[in-house]
């Protein structure tokens, strides 16, 4: 299948946040990453994510030694009007984004500086760790060499072949992104258990993507987070050429929700702002196509 438009690369993962701050240290002390961009304000426009009002947040994007346009950051959003409300998945085979994966290359130092920075050490294996971050996220942790690096966001949905198909429209192929299986990582319990992933990818960068992951039992009663300002992992950010060129393409498929809008970032290097639009895939995952041509366009 020939895909609608080509997503080139992951920019960011919203994280959605009670404390912003104590984050952003556990994030630096645990695996190295820099504040590279703020954002902040008030009496901003609600309208694009679904809310009839103005808005108020604090935000930073946490990059790892890579830095911007050359690895994906995570984006620390504590909400203050409306507040970050709700609590992360209660169960790993809830459908959603689930966790966030880092490369470390010492294991041990990581479980020291995760409890001392208030985070904790749900399970470790030979090559990994799984952990809890101060707000309770999970984060998953391979060793590598060198410096940490972010390497995918670990989705479940409730069918995988309608799900990659889905993502194949953008221009997503298939790679591979761990060498754990994450039946190891995540065992299960009772009749619960991983049964299928599959990893993919943009089309410039396939050091970071996606695990699509299923699990068996019946589906989670539960919903995809739905409000702009859930506490936890909630939307991904990715580039592409054109937004309007995009944005054409996706529509005569019944892609879009709706049309682009430019958002100003004040306090940033990006005076014009960012033109994206929100689409969401077959579970409801919120996906944010940003308008960010190649350099040298």
């Amino acid at each position: 299948m020939s895909s609608l438009t080509e997503v080139r690369r992951f920019l960011h993962c919203n994280y959605n946040c009670h404390d912003v701050d104590r984050l952003e240290r556990f994030y630096i002390d645990v695996f190295g990453l820099r504040a590279v961009m703020r954002t902040s304000g008030a009496g901003r426009d609600g309208t694009p994510f679904g809310i009839y009002g103005e808005t108020a947040s604090s935000t930073v994007f946490l990059y790892d030694h890579r830095g911007g346009r050359r690895s994906s950051s995570l984006e620390l959003v504590q909400w203050v009007e409306p507040p970050t409300f709700g609590s992360v998945y209660p169960h790993p085979w809830c459908t959603g984004i689930q966790s966030a994966a880092y490369t470390a290359e010492d294991l041990d130092a990581v479980v020291a500086s995760t409890t001392s920075a208030g985070g904790t050490v749900e399970r470790r294996g030979e090559h990994w760790l799984l952990l809890r971050d101060p707000e309770g996220v999970a984060v998953e942790v391979l060793r590598g060499e060198g410096p940490s690096e972010a390497r995918y966001l670990r989705i479940v949905c409730s069918d995988l072949e309608r799900t990659t198909a889905w993502w194949a429209q953008l221009g997503f192929v298939e790679a591979p992104l761990s060498h754990i299986a994450g039946a190891e990582i995540w065992p299960g319990e009772e009749d619960r258990a991983i049964t299928a992933e599959r990893g993919m990818v943009g089309t410039d960068d396939d050091s970071f993507g996606i695990v699509f992951t299923t699990w068996s039992g019946p589906q989670p009663t539960g919903p995809t987070y739905a409000l702009p300002y859930h506490h936890g992992l909630y939307r991904m950010a990715m580039a592409v050429d054109d937004i309007h060129a995009t944005y054409t393409a996706l529509l005569a498929a019944g892609v879009p929700r709706q049309p682009p809008y430019t958002f100003q970032l004040p306090g940033t290097k990006l005076t014009d702002g960012l033109t994206i639009m929100f689409i969401r895939d077959p579970d409801a995952i919120l996906v944010e196509l940003v308008d960010r041509p190649r350099i040298g366009r």
